[in-house]
């Protein structure tokens, strides 16, 4: 099974740009498929919940859509150009999450049919190992459902990387809902 060679990164800052970071966790050293869980699981405590209290109801809204998060974190990994020596990195921000991932879009894939659903598997042999341990379906679905939540907008594309955006969800008026790990931390306590 591959292997990461450098670590994945996610790191966290208090600050919009990246001067003022205050967490830098690594993953690697071990299988990708580990890596990969460790990102998700990771990313997972740091989806907080937000809840807006209206005269009606209370509703709940994780920071970042939890379907998008997880299709752009497999996709960062199972696509990404590793050949850069770069692996992906997860960078969040006060305001939002990026995925930078190396590699830009293959020669024979438009930017229409990346944005429709057509997949052309960069790591074939990755996205077979990925699919046998059923962390992905390989019929393109990932980039649509992404869309779904964020949009076009959210994907930059340069020469040699591609950077998914995932703004915060969380409007003015909205308190931190205590995280299911939160809870049951002082539950136990």
């Amino acid at each position: 099974m591959s292997e990461v060679k450098d670590s994945i990164k996610v790191a966290k800052y208090s600050s919009l740009d990246r001067c003022d970071l205050i967490e830098n966790n690594e993953y690697g050293y071990c299988s990708l498929i580990k890596a990969t869980k460790s990102v998700l699981s990771k990313l997972d405590i740091e989806n907080k919940v937000a809840a807006t209290i209206t005269p009606m109801e209370r509703i709940e809204t994780p920071l970042w859509n939890k379907v998008a998060l997880r299709e752009a974190v497999i996709n960062a990994i199972v696509h990404n150009d590793y050949s850069f020596e770069v692996p992906p990195k997860f960078e969040i921000f006060p305001d939002r999450l990026e995925i930078t991932s190396a590699g830009r879009l293959p020669e024979s894939l438009t930017r229409e049919e990346f944005f429709n659903g057509i997949s052309i598997p960069r790591n074939k042999e990755l996205m077979r190992i990925y699919r046998d341990v059923e962390l992905v379906e390989s019929l393109g679905s990932g980039i649509p459902r992404i869309l779904r939540a964020y949009g076009e907008d959210c994907f930059k594309f340069t020469d040699n990387f591609i950077r998914i955006t995932l703004p915060i969800s969380v409007q003015d008026g909205t308190q931190l809902a205590p995280s299911w790990h939160s809870v049951l931390k002082i539950l136990i306590s």
